[in-house]
This record gives structure tokens, C-alpha cells and sequence, in this order.
């Protein structure tokens, strides 16, 4: 598969001309080193909050729809297990005639034939005239066929074949971690909630039930397929349950300082369903954007860009870390950055960068100085692999607006590591503990977006 360079810049044309990289990742691993690699928690940001608002006017879709439909693809196009398998997309609106580009980026890898035409698929489908109902039932099956293998890993099932990297891990299925969500109900409700526990615990059992015979549905059977549509409708139903949704804002405030351990595995465990329901919200959501703005849809295409090449690295706050990578949210701003006047012509520039995971300390970082895209959330984890493309064909405005993002970037890292620190290192090492965040986006249960991070 080819692959672009990421550094073809002559050294006094660098981005790294006023600032060390050396330097700078030196600052990104002592940041780690007294954090965890989570500096923040995680955190996600109202559309209002963004100070270009103003710049958005010649859009059709709102910024907020805009931003859901790309991360909604994002995630559809992210079917692979792993960090490889992180995906973003941006939506371009074009003018004459009127019509969609949806461009995707990946870490990387391109995504495979299948995911590209089962995506086309979809936006095919999007453009017919057919009924609502019909639409997204359609779409649906697509979705759940074009993810099942990431579904069967979602679930744990025993139909899971394991990737290498994850062949020597012993998790229980899913359906099993029931037992601990339904253990913390009487923790959560006073004696007087008699009827409202009940309520809860028959909800949970119910799914746990449909999980568990999942596992008893022979394989590459029709009814195999019928049954995970099922499961996952029935997994969206749950998670928008107001009971449930009441019992996981309960379980939620009930985190003191430090979690037990049962309660952050009873929060995975929730996160767990909101993946797995999100692909029914994502099926609905996609068909009514799609007939609130006809004209744009009738004229909607998808196309990828070519991921970077690894580069080398001695610098680590992991023993393995060697490598850096342009993450795929870096890679779609420095395509719209280097894009001539007349290739701009005919559309509006995109406002918003959807991914299939949230942003990473970096990337958030990056795109808030960058000013361009709005940075919606972060799970607050610093991966010091990060780098940005060093590339000749930077104009010279690009080139020194990079140099001041990037030192914006270490300025903020060296300042977070000495309010952690107080004013020198300590010699104790990790003084600020935080624990790793989930990293999915889907949040249906409508729980704490910074308490998500106790798993």
C-alpha cells in the first residue's frame, strides 16, 4: 500500500525550525510520566462554545449537524479492532451543484475495498426516495453486516475469532457483566425505590438475556443476523430507557475520589452497550439528516486519503513506542491547509472533523490553535507517538502558523507538567494519577463526560 512521507521539508524550511522536535517530545514524556499519559479528563464541548461560530453562515447544514454526520461516519468506517483502525471524516459542501464530499483519513491504513463500497452503499441509499421506515431499515442491515465482526467483539462472544494482540486476554463475555450491574442496583435504591429497583433489574435481565442467546444462534445462519439486528435495537432501547438512564447517572454520582472496582466495571460495562447500541442511532440519525437537507443528498460521494508513513523515534515514554504517526484528524487539517485557491472554489470548508473515537490530548490541542475545525471533545489521553506532516510543499503561511500551533502546543504541556509538579519535577516520579479513558464517543446514558474516565 503506498504511503505519503511526512517529512520532505529542507531544514531551514522546517516546522520544527524555532522548536526542537527532540525537545518537544522530551516535554510530552516528562507531562506522562507525572500524569499517566491523562493529563485531563475527558471532556466534550457545546457547538456555542466555538469562537467561529459567526464564519458558519454560508453552510446549509448547522455546524451541529455537520459535526454528528461526520463523526456518525467515522465511526461506521472504523470496522476494524485497534488504535490502526481509528477513523475521522470531514464533510464538504458543495455549491454548484449542490452535493456532499465525504472525506475520510485513518491512522494507518486505508480502509479495505468492502468498507469503501458498503459506505457508497449507504449514501446511495440515502439519496432514493424511498419510505423513512423503509430507508433506515434497510441502512440498518447494511450497518449491522458491515460491522458484525466488531459487534462479536463488542459482545466478547464466543463466535469472536481474537486478533494476535489480543489472544492471550481472558475477558468474560459481555452478558456475564451483567451480574454486576444488577449487584450495584441495591446500592443505587433506597427500600422505599422497591417498585423503581424492580423496574431496573427486570430492564437488565431482559438484555442480558437477549446477549446471552446470541451465543446459542448457529453461526452464518440467516437468523444468526436477524438476532443481532435485534440485539442491537433492543440495546438502544435500553440505553434510552429513562429508568436505566436514571440508574446509570445514580450509579455515576455515587464515584467517590476513587472508584471501586465493581462500580468502574459496572460503567464499562454500560459504555460496552452504547457502542453496540449506537449503530441503530446512527442508521436514524443518518436518514433524517438525509430528508431534512434533500438537495445536498442527491449528489454525495466519499473519497480517502493516503495515510503517512511511520517515522522513528528514540524518544518514549513507553519501552516499545518507536514510532510516531500523523493521526488521521492531523492528516484531514493539513490536506484542507495545503489545498490551492481553486481547488477551495466550489466549496465551503468543512467546520468539523468527525472521528470514530474522541480526540486525543494532542489532537484537541492541535485543532483548538488551529482555529479552523471545532474541537468537540477530548478523552484527555497524550500519546507522545504524535506528529504533525513536515512537508516542502507548506506555503510559507502554513509553515509558520504550524511553528505557533506547535509551540502553543509544548507551551501548554510545559505548563500543565509544572502545575502538577508545583514548580520543579519531583523525584518520586507520577504525582498526578489519572486513570485510562474509554475513548469511545457514544454517550446515550447521558453520563458525566469527565467522570466517563474512571475505566
Amino acid at each position: 500500500m503506498d504511503q505519503k512521507n511526512p517529512q520532505t521539508a529542507l531544514p531551514g524550511e522546517s516546522i520544527w525550525h524555532n522548536l526542537s522536535e527532540n525537545v518537544f517530545r522530551q516535554h510530552l514524556v516528562e507531562l506522562e510520566k507525572c500524569t499517566n499519559a491523562v493529563p485531563t479528563g475527558m471532556q466534550t464541548f457545546p457547538v456555542n462554545d466555538w469562537l467561529d461560530q459567526s464564519a458558519s453562515d454560508s453552510h446549509t447544514l448547522p455546524l451541529s449537524v455537520e459535526q454528528q454526520f461526520a463523526d456518525d461516519f467515522a465511526y461506521l468506517s472504523a470496522v476494524e479492532e485497534g488504535a490502526q483502525s481509528v477513523a475521522a471524516a470531514c464533510i464538504e459542501e458543495h455549491i454548484r451543484p449542490p452535493g456532499l464530499v465525504i472525506r475520510f483519513a485513518a491512522l494507518d491504513i486505508s480502509m479495505n475495498n468492502t468498507t469503501k463500497t458498503t459506505l457508497q452503499a449507504m449514501l446511495e441509499l440515502l439519496t432514493k426516495s424511498k419510505p423513512e421506515i423503509e430507508t433506515h431499515s434497510l441502512l440498518f442491515q447494511q450497518v449491522v453486516q458491515l460491522h458484525f465482526v466488531r459487534l462479536l467483539a463488542r459482545l466478547r462472544s464466543v463466535k469472536w475469532q481474537k486478533p494476535i494482540y489480543l489472544s492471550k486476554s481472558h475477558k468474560k463475555a459481555l452478558w456475564q457483566d451483567f451480574a454486576n450491574l444488577t449487584h450495584r442496583v441495591q446500592f443505587i435504591y433506597t427500600k422505599k425505590e422497591g417498585v423503581l429497583r424492580r423496574s431496573v433489574e427486570r430492564h437488565l435481565q431482559a438484555l442480558a438475556e437477549v446477549y446471552e442467546s446470541f451465543e446459542y444462534v448457529h453461526s452464518e445462519s440467516v437468523e444468526e443476523m436477524l438476532h443481532m439486528r435485534r440485539l442491537v435495537q433492543q440495546s438502544f432501547e435500553f440505553c434510552t430507557c429513562e429508568e436505566i438512564r436514571e440508574y446509570a447517572q445514580r450509579l455515576q454520582s455515587s464515584i467517590g475520589l476513587t472508584p471501586t472496582k465493581q462500580v468502574g466495571a459496572a460503567i464499562k460495562t454500560f459504555r460496552q452497550i452504547e457502542k453496540i447500541a449506537a449503530y441503530w442511532r446512527i442508521s436514524f440519525s443518518l436518514v433524517e439528516t438525509a430528508r431534512r437537507y434533500p438537495s445536498l443528498f442527491q449528489n454525495i460521494k466519499t473519497e480517502y486519503l493516503t495515510p503517512y508513513k511511520s517515522i522513528p523515534t528514540s524518544i518514549g515514554y513507553e519501552p516499545w513506542a518507536k514510532t510516531c504517526h500523523v493521526h488521521a484528524e492531523i492528516q484531514l487539517a493539513v490536506y484542507y491547509d495545503t489545498l490551492t485557491e481553486q481547488e477551495q472554489r466550489n466549496c465551503h470548508h468543512p467546520r468539523a472533523i468527525g472521528t470514530s473515537k474522541y480526540l486525543c490530548y494532542l489532537c484537541y490541542h492541535f485543532l483548538r490553535a488551529h482555529r479552523r475545525f471545532f474541537p468537540s471533545n477530548t478523552h484527555g489521553r497524550l500519546y507522545d507517538q504524535w506528529t504533525v506532516p513536515d512537508l516542502t510543499e507548506f506555503e510559507e503561511q502554513v509553515r509558520q502558523r504550524y511553528r505557533k500551533i506547535l509551540e502553543d502546543i509544548d507551551g501548554e504541556v510545559v505548563s500543565e507538567t509544572k502545575a502538577v509538579y508545583g514548580t520543579e519535577p519531583s523525584s518520586s516520579g507520577l504525582v498526578k494519577w489519572r486513570p485510562e479513558p474509554m475513548t469511545s464517543r457514544q454517550n446515550l446514558l447521558n453520563m458525566d463526560a469527565e467522570e466517563a474516565s474512571v475505566v
